[in-house]
């Protein structure tokens, strides 16, 4: 039991620092500073950035190609260093549950695949590139053999035991999702790594915070009657999630395009309710890696097929919200009708940032509120299903 309060104290702190994470990411996105520094791990070969005119005319002469622009070299390396304070922070939770784990948890292969996935990375960043196929094997291999251990021993469904599983799966999230930093500057913000930089940012988010929930055995107690009616909303609450989750997708495809305001007017587009669009080339996720994909490179019929489908999508998401907040407010129970206000306002919040951003020409402010919202949501959705599949009649 100790050893399962100190991973939900160090959760908690995890989840401080993944929230700090995901708001900087959208900052650092939405300031075009992706590419605020060429190299990777270092910043113009320095540790933090270069700051004295000496080492700016260094840098520019050993980067020649990519001249520093002070106002992006801060963001992106503040970035970096909170995603790799995270990164430490989750393998001390996985070693915290590794050493409290249940006697009968297999994790003598999860230990040796999560060794020579970090060995991998560490010889990346001396080898170079020539080991990016190789890194993705140990990452497949790494993410197979969770499921095949959760397939022979599936998650116990005693909420006092140690997580073990979980832990290790974020130990190995967050290892890919450094990869995907890696992949994001030497790829030169391929709109494909940079979608799945964001959703593994939010996926971290998400899992962590399931971790709290779990370490701090957040469950809900409920009378048989209200249990039985809550347990019809079961699968309407996944689909919630599935949809938000699809919807947080394209919104990355979107932003990694450049393609938030390819409909500047509202609530038509290019004032017409049907414009004009070209979905194969909106949604082509096997185009090649280009030299430089900063500000896109797709012509508006792409880029308004992506804007108008995230607009579909945030319809869709509100018609699932309100449905589900319309089925949890008719249960009988004051808990279930605060979860129907919570879901409501979390939607109506994020539909209204959304919103104003194509309004108001996406200011800085609002664009990483939207941001922060979409993490919001997920996070509401995360928090119901777990509540839902843990309670427990009184």
């Amino acid at each position: 039991m100790k050893n399962k309060k100190l991973v939900y104290r160090l959760s908690c702190l995890a989840f401080a620092v993944a929230a700090v994470v995901v708001l900087l990411g959208a900052f650092t996105r939405l300031v075009d500073a992706g590419l605020g520094c060429p190299d990777w791990p270092t910043c113009y070969g320095h540790v933090w950035v270069p700051t004295s005119e000496a080492d700016i005319a260094k840098a520019n002469e050993n980067f020649s190609h990519a001249p520093v622009e002070t106002h992006k070299t801060w963001p992106e390396q503040i970035h970096r260093i909170f995603a790799s304070s995270l990164g430490l922070i989750i393998l001390g939770i996985f070693a915290v549950a590794l050493v409290g784990r249940n006697e009968k948890t297999p994790w003598r292969s999860v230990v040796l695949l999560l060794g020579v996935l970090v060995a991998g990375t560490v010889g990346r960043v001396i080898i170079g590139d020539k080991l990016d196929p190789l890194l993705l094997l140990f990452v497949a291999c790494y993410f197979l053999n969770l499921c095949r251990l959760n397939w022979m021993q599936p998650t116990a469904s005693n909420t006092s035991s140690m997580p073990f599983k979980l832990p290790a799966l974020l130990a190995g999230l967050v290892i890919l999702q450094g990869l995907f930093g890696m992949w994001t500057v030497t790829l030169n913000l391929w709109p494909q790594v940079v979608t799945a930089h964001l959703l593994g940012g939010f996926t971290t988010l998400a899992f962590i915070w399931l971790l709290i929930q779990r370490c701090g055995n957040y469950t809900w107690q409920l009378n048989s009657a209200v249990l039985s009616e809550l347990n019809t909303i079961k699968v309407l609450a996944l689909i919630g999630l599935v949809v938000v989750a699809l919807q947080i997708a394209l919104g990355g495809w979107t932003t990694s395009n450049y393609a938030a305001l390819a409909c500047a007017d509202f609530p038509k587009c290019h004032n017409t309710w049907l414009p004009e669009t070209d979905f194969a080339q909106g949604f082509n996720f096997l185009q090649h890696v280009g030299p430089n994909y900063l500000g896109g490179v797709m012509d508006n019929a792409a880029r308004t097929a992506i804007h108008f489908s995230h607009r579909l999508g945030a319809l869709l998401t509100f018609v699932v919200m309100a449905l589900l907040a319309f089925r949890l407010f008719r249960v009988e129970s004051p808990l279930a009708k605060r979860w129907a206000v919570i879901v409501i306002s979390g939607t109506l919040l994020q539909v209204a940032l959304g919103i104003s951003n194509v309004v108001f020409a996406l200011p800085l402010a609002i664009a990483v509120a939207h941001n922060a919202g979409g993490a919001a949501l997920l996070l509401i959705l995360v928090t119901l299903n777990h509540r839902l599949r843990t309670a427990k009649a009184s």
